[in-house]
């Protein structure tokens, strides 16, 4: 009996080995339903993920991550170039940390890569969820964007594996009893370590990050924000940019004390 085993398994192993599964020293059944292409990468696992060892569909495509979202395997990608530039212009990192930057006031966007299929992150960016902006990218900037989150975490990504996440709901009536919520929610919201999200408004931009260095250098003369320029817009913003369409807000002095402790965390 354990002769036809030895004998069995020796068997199969030659015909795995000389099927049209394999190439460059190493095993794919990929092959048998796929044309091989970028052979000099690598076989398509090391692109795609999935198991070739089935020809069962379902197994042979688990977690696969289809072609558009492994541009971020192959070296100097446009597409990824495009997606880091999009992660850069965009202020990405004002809630999110990419490439080991940014704020922690979302997501660890560098934990991704072995723990959400890269259509999971297109959906979030697509469908935005509560105090994260809708951006409206077309479908091209959203693959690059997805790209490059994959690219930067197989580079910067959790070596324990695990995926850091953060989750706001919209804001309760009992918490907004805080001087943002009256003051500015009615047209922005904002992400804060301290009191999570606050602020019920889409007609203004949102104001996550606004004082640290990830934020968009929009301020009088292409400066960031901080607690003094702050103080001036909300006194007159035309002062500040004289097309400005927000009015002046009037806050009394302890109030921006708290505005700006909110705001800075």
């Amino acid at each position: 009996m354990g002769l036809r085993l030895s004998i069995l398994t020796v068997f199969l192993g030659l015909v795995w080995t000389t099927g049209p599964h394999f190439y460059k020293g190493r095993t794919t059944g990929c092959l048998q339903c796929h044309s091989a292409h970028h052979t000099e990468w690598g076989t398509c696992v090391d692109c795609h993920r999935g198991d070739p060892r089935t020809q069962r569909i379902q197994i042979a495509h688990h977690r696969l991550v289809r072609g558009e979202y492994a541009c971020f395997t192959l070296p100097e990608s446009p597409v990824v170039e495009t997606g880091h530039r999009l992660i850069d212009i965009s202020g990405c990192r004002r809630c999110h940390k990419t490439r080991g930057r940014g704020n922690g006031l979302a997501s660890d966007l560098d934990g991704v890569l072995q723990k959400i299929q890269p259509e999971m992150v297109a959906n979030a960016i697509k469908y935005p969820v509560t105090f994260m902006p809708d951006f409206y990218f077309q479908e091209t900037d959203v693959t690059g964007l997805v790209n490059a989150i994959l690219d930067a975490g197989a580079v910067y990504g959790s070596t324990s594996g695990e995926l850091s996440q953060v989750v706001h709901f919209e804001e309760d009536k009992e918490d907004s009893d805080n001087i943002f919520s009256r003051s500015c929610g009615a047209c922005h919201r904002m992400l804060t370590q301290r009191i999570g999200g606050i602020g019920k408004g889409d007609i203004g931009p949102n104001l996550s990050g606004l004082f640290s260095d990830f934020y968009f250098q929009n301020f009088k003369g292409r400066k960031s924000w901080d607690s003094n320029g702050l103080e001036k817009w909300l006194k007159n913003p035309r002062d500040i940019r004289p097309n400005a369409q927000m009015p002046p807000v009037h806050i009394e002095r302890d109030e921006l004390r708290h505005l700006i402790t909110i705001m800075s965390s």
